[in-house]
């Protein structure tokens, strides 16, 4: 087991990834420490710059590490209880969901600077971006309804309702399709983002929390976190193919396209599960020494970084690869 190094109330640790092969997935060594703020939940690379942002939800904060050498460069204020994170390719910003503020903070890539606030609806808890039509999706859980915010001027194009709890959101480039995950009511919902339509619904196991697109096989994970089990739908027909266990409450969900897995975050479990795209089993579990959050990769090292807390209090990020 790695070791963990305390610093104030704030600890962050970092595992090199190993370089052994498919076989080897955890890191053997610490390599440094990043404090961030409290009660981090998500994280987000953005290629440009090489920074990791974090959004810490109990600070009111992102913070950003530069991940050349993994130190803290500054700690963002932002709205209140930032939840999730997004990267626009087109802008080189970064837009933070903040749940208790409904709305959406908008950062400057590269002077790291808070630009707009966007008004969505009650509860942001979700982002996601299509290229095709550079807008930006917002799953409002509170108000059941996905807004559509227009990536070149921020401006809103629309508001769509969904199901009960909208929770997480996923692009499916292959069909122009966007996902969203439904928590209170068990579904998928599908929207066409070429005419912004809900064109149908999915039934999923329980609590579905989290959906991640896997570009190898075009299929599309859904993590049930009341169900122990990630749901593979199939791309190009809205049609569930596998049902998958994998630890106690999967929260978050993250593609490697190094080696084509798909990496589980189990909070309860305090574990990662790696998926096999090709058969969708359980091809080995990695214990981490916090409550997973939230995951993310990083395609200048090849690692996947993984949020947690221990207590609620102390921050802790770490790598496997």
């Amino acid at each position: 087991m790695p070791s963990v190094l305390f610093i104030g109330s704030i600890i962050v640790l970092l595992l090199i990834p190993s370089s052994l092969g498919a076989g080897h997935v955890l890191g053997e060594s610490v390599i440094s420490t990043i404090p961030v703020g409290i009660f981090p939940q998500a994280l987000i690379a953005n290629p440009t710059n090489n920074n990791i942002y974090v959004a810490n939800r109990d600070s009111g904060t992102v913070s950003v590490i530069d991940s050349t050498n993994n130190t803290l460069i500054k700690n963002i204020t932002v709205g209140s209880f930032p939840e999730q994170l997004l990267f626009n390719p087109s802008n080189d910003k970064i837009y933070v969901a903040n749940v208790i503020s409904n709305t959406i903070s908008v950062i400057d890539g590269e002077t790291n600077v808070v630009t707009d606030e966007v008004d969505v609806g009650y509860d942001p808890v979700d982002l996601e971006y299509n290229p095709s039509n550079n807008n930006i999706y917002v799953a409002n859980r509170g108000s059941e309804t996905v807004s559509v915010i227009n990536g070149t001027d921020n401006g809103i194009i629309g508001e769509l309702e969904v199901g009960y709890s909208p929770i997480s959101l996923e692009f499916n480039p292959s069909n122009n399709r966007l996902y969203v995950a439904n928590l209170d009511s068990g579904t998928v919902s599908v929207i066409d983002t070429s005419s912004n339509v809900l064109e149908s619904t999915i039934e999923v196991n329980n609590e579905p929390t989290t959906i991640e697109f896997n570009p190898s096989n075009n299929d599309v994970y859904v993590a049930n976190r009341g169900s122990r089990t990630v749901s593979v739908i199939d791309g190009s027909n809205s049609t569930v193919l596998s049902n998958t266990m994998v630890g106690t409450e999967p929260i978050d969900l993250m593609f490697n396209p190094s080696n084509n897995n798909m990496y589980v975050a189990n909070i309860v479990s305090n574990s990662v599960s790696i998926v096999d795209s090709r058969n969708n089993t359980v091809v080995s579990t990695v214990n981490v020494n916090s409550l997973p959050l939230a995951l993310e990769f990083n395609p200048s090292n090849n690692g996947v970084y993984i949020a947690g807390t221990l207590s609620g209090t102390e921050g802790l990020v770490s790598v496997i690869g």
